[in-house]
């Protein structure tokens, strides 16, 4: 009996130090994960677009009305049938800001609708608030969501514009404006008339 106590004693003895040692070694290795876990959640947000984070801060009154008011809009128009347009202007948030906050003003003096692929992270109120940023300054503009529109004209690259008419359409990508898009049309597409008349619309 005697001889069993010691041999436990000796175990606990040899036990107590290794599971120490283990429970150290545990925690060190879960302060790391939790350093790596930090450090890969800071690269996300900072390779992020700012106008793509999620928006912590209060919104006016106004600006939450006007939100609600585009959303509504943009649901609504994804209801119905709508006539072939005369153009397109295919763009994506993978632009960088200003050049696509300059783009969808340009859509809107041309009477353009500038077309998203898809909703950001598939949610319509993340996308709305998205396009809110790009146009929040003038209160004009503003994006609809088709991603039939992109395989119907084969758009593969954007910033890219569609010009239709009875004979079919024409198709310019790259980084254009409109105006000298709309004018490359009128000399050399078989839609000229259309992006004529766009021209003339917009007073030019």
């Amino acid at each position: 009996m005697k001889a069993r106590i010691i041999s436990l004693a000796i175990l606990a003895c040899t036990t107590l130090p290794a599971l120490a040692e283990k429970t150290e070694t545990q925690a060190f290795i879960d302060n790391q994960i939790d350093a790596g876990n930090a450090i890969r959640q800071q690269a996300a947000a900072a390779s992020r677009p700012e106008f793509l984070t999620p928006h912590t801060g209060k919104l006016s009154e106004l600006d939450n009305k006007w939100i609600d008011e585009l959303q509504r809009k943009q649901q609504q128009a994804a209801g119905e049938e709508k006539p072939a347009p005369r153009a397109l202007y295919f763009v994506s948030f993978s632009i960088p800001h200003e050049g696509l906050k300059r783009m969808v003003s340009e859509s809107s003096r041309f009477k353009i609708p500038a077309t998203l692929r898809g909703l950001v992270n598939n949610d319509m109120k993340q996308t709305t608030v998205a396009v809110y940023g790009l146009v929040k300054d003038s209160k004009q503009g503003g994006i609809q969501v088709d991603p039939k529109a992109f395989t119907t004209y084969g758009v593969r690259a954007v910033p890219a514009l569609v010009v239709t008419c009875k004979k079919g359409f024409d198709r310019i990508a790259g980084n254009l404006r409109l105006e000298e898009a709309l004018r490359q049309i009128v000399e050399k597409g078989d839609c000229s008339d259309t992006a004529e008349g766009l021209l003339k619309e917009a007073g030019l």
